[in-house]
């Protein structure tokens, strides 16, 4: 690729200056604000688009993979919080009878709802949040991180912190600041994108069950009526009558974290839920009428880098449910890898009766001395990620480092100088199911 030079050397200005700063407001850049918030120091997060939510939101992504055990969820506290205000704001229909934070808080999600809920957890929190603000470089001091800098409508600013948290989900955080990472599986490629959407205008008293759609699915394929390297329709039920949510689009080989392939993607997925929406009205009964109801605003991502840290975790910790003195959350959640290349997805599960721990040392990068890993771009291998990858762990990764960022902050020292064992302790005081 042709290359031109380019350089600035410009003063731009310092628009906050805190403890902790959280870049990204996903589930575990919710997490790691609201926690940090409440170990009492000051905390902002930026965030790149106008509201919070993360793929939640922008990826339309539904429902909560389950990540429990005996029915009782393993995320606790802010996890549970965020799903209790998820349910406050539902209208009487909607609302399942009873909300037990015992058990597995309502999976379905409204991409809205989970937005104004999160909102509602970080203020009142006592989060300061920056919308509308890109995360473009780092400045850097040495190994330390002293001012993150982004770009807005205003131009380039800075933000100034103590300890950083990236809740970015791609690790840009940490890359600028010049941290090692993996990326992928052994040939190179993550897993498959997908972009979500949903159909109103169905008649769900009609609808096929899995197997008969799927069956139909496949006639189709065979008859070159619809181009989707994914091997089933998967679908889910909503919270409004008449309206089903698809996760079914499969975009292969492209990354996340390039900038015209990303491109590619969100076009590449349009173009199949064009094929879904024409197979699905030709072809499955309830599907006739059916229309537009929702698309993501941003394509859903699965697996981008993985910073490498202090502790590098691998699907023998899955296969051997191992857990950690420093253990900062538990899974439980299957290996759940979709075929980076094409077609099939490798399931594997745990015993009933077993989970493995995330150690807090997955989440201090190697080569920066004041930034945690607060987002699915831990220190562990391709297996592991596709289990720790969907939001509930990560809201427990995220709290997790929020919690190691205020206990630096207090300390005066690198989270790589902290006791993980007393971060975990902390985390259990502070409602976690350690």
């Amino acid at each position: 690729m042709e290359t031109v030079f380019y350089r600035m050397e410009k003063r731009i200005p310092v628009i906050a200056e805190t403890d902790v700063l959280v870049v990204g407001g996903g589930p575990g850049g919710m997490g790691a604000a609201v926690m940090a918030a409440r170990q009492g120091v000051r905390v902002v997060l930026a965030e790149r688009y106008g509201c919070a939510g993360g793929m939640a939101s922008f990826g339309e992504i539904t429902p909560f993979m389950p990540n429990h055990l005996h029915g009782v969820t393993l995320d606790k506290p802010v996890f549970v919080e965020w799903c209790r205000k998820m349910w406050e704001y539902r209208d009487d229909e909607a609302k399942e009878a009873v909300f037990d934070e015992k058990i597995m808080p309502g999976t379905r999600i409204s991409k809205d709802v989970a937005m104004l809920a999160m909102e509602d957890l970080l203020l009142e929190a006592g989060v300061k949040v920056i919308y509308h603000h890109n995360l473009v470089d780092v400045i850097m001091d040495g190994d330390r991180i002293e001012a993150a800098v982004f770009s807005s409508k205003s131009g380039l600013c800075a933000i100034r912190a103590k300890q950083y948290v990236d809740s970015t989900g791609d690790g840009d955080l940490a890359v600028l600041a010049g941290c090692d990472f993996e990326f992928g599986n052994a040939d190179g490629f993550c897993q498959p994108m997908t972009l979500c959407f949903k159909l109103g205008g169905v008649d769900t008293a009609r609808m096929p069950d899995s197997k008969e759609i799927n069956r139909l699915y496949d006639e189709a394929k065979a008859a070159g009526e619809i181009d989707c390297p994914r091997e089933n329709v998967l679908w889910f039920s909503t919270l409004e009558k008449g309206v089903i949510h698809f996760n079914t689009t499969r975009i292969i080989r492209k990354s996340g974290v390039n900038g015209l392939e990303l491109s590619d993607a969100e076009i590449e997925g349009r173009r199949q839920l064009r094929d879904y929406l024409k197979f699905l009205r030709a072809h499955v009964p309830g599907f006739e009428h059916a229309r537009i109801h929702s698309i993501a605003h941003h394509v859903g991502i699965r697996e981008s880098r993985r910073i490498l840290g202090e502790c590098y975790q691998t699907e023998a910790d899955f296969t051997s449910a191992r857990k950690y003195p420093d253990g900062i959350a538990k899974v439980r959640y299957p290996i759940d890898i979709h075929n980076p290349s094409g077609s099939g997805t490798i399931i594997r599960t745990l015993p009933e009766t077993e989970w493995y721990e995330i150690s807090f040392r997955t989440l201090i990068p190697k080569k920066c001395a004041n930034v945690l890993m607060g987002c699915r771009s831990v220190s562990i291998d391709h297996a592991l990620h596709s289990s720790a990858r969907v939001m509930p762990p990560v809201c427990s990764i995220g709290q997790a480092a929020g919690m190691g960022a205020a206990m630096a902050v207090k300390a005066g020292c690198r989270p790589s100088a902290l006791d993980g064992v007393e971060v975990r302790k902390n985390l259990a005081a502070a409602g976690a199911d350690l």
